[in-house]
């Protein structure tokens, strides 16, 4: 068993090794921003999400005064130990998959994620009625509060700069920080599926399949 999982790990490491480098091609649909949008952003090994600060609810409004002046908040989700301590070394990788506590990573952007990052890393959805409500409900709900209720701050983060928050959830293989991406677009209304996603390439490359389907429905 445990030589097994070892194999496993290994796998692991030297499929997300490849899968940091692999791109996927993005949707070049121009789409309207009349209606509420969510904003992917390959970042490489994980995937962020970003949201106007005027579609976030009443709970998640609460970072408009953490970031005055922010156009965007963008959230990313990662297991603790990686996002206070980056690892250095192959054996700190290969204990990245097993279980541990989890931190949600919140940045406030002053312009949009299209600017702010390459365009061809970044892709903009539609979200339906509702859409921004539920996903700013996932995302809540996911935050450890403190006794007055509000987001457990953790620490900073300096690359860039930003608050880290006590998540509720437990990093693991099967909930990485691409899961949880992809698990808060399906909450948003989105058809972008968490099962069996484990690397940032497969989030975006369902995004994109989205994005193309929103496409088709402008024409």
């Amino acid at each position: 068993m445990v030589c097994m999982m070892m194999k496993c790990l290994c796998l692991l490491f030297i499929t997300l090794a490849v899968s940091a480098c692999n791109t996927v091609a993005r949707s070049s649909c121009s789409q309207p921003l009349s209606d509420d949008v969510v904003y992917v952003v390959g970042q490489g090994w994980h995937v962020e999400i970003g949201i106007p600060v005027e579609e976030l609810d009443e709970n998640m409004s609460y970072y408009r005064e953490i970031f005055p002046g922010a156009r965007v908040i963008m959230f990313s989700y990662g297991k603790k130990t990686f996002f206070i301590a980056p690892p250095e070394t192959v054996s700190e990788y290969l204990l990245g998959p097993f279980p541990g506590s989890a931190l949600i990573q919140v940045v406030g952007l002053s312009v949009t994620p299209t600017v702010a990052y390459p365009p061809e890393d970044t892709v903009t959805l539609r979200l339906s009625a509702n859409g921004s409500q539920s996903l700013s409900a996932y995302i809540w709900k996911d935050i450890v509060k403190d006794g007055s209720g509000k987001p457990q701050r953790v620490a900073r983060s300096t690359n860039p700069i930003g608050l880290f928050y006590a998540a509720q959830s437990e990093y693991n293989l099967f909930h990485t920080c691409n899961t949880w991406a992809a698990n808060a677009l399906h909450n948003a209304g989105l058809s972008v599926s968490g099962n069996n996603v484990i690397f940032s390439n497969q989030v975006m490359t369902r995004v994109v399949e989205v994005a193309g389907e929103q496409c088709k429905a402008l024409r």
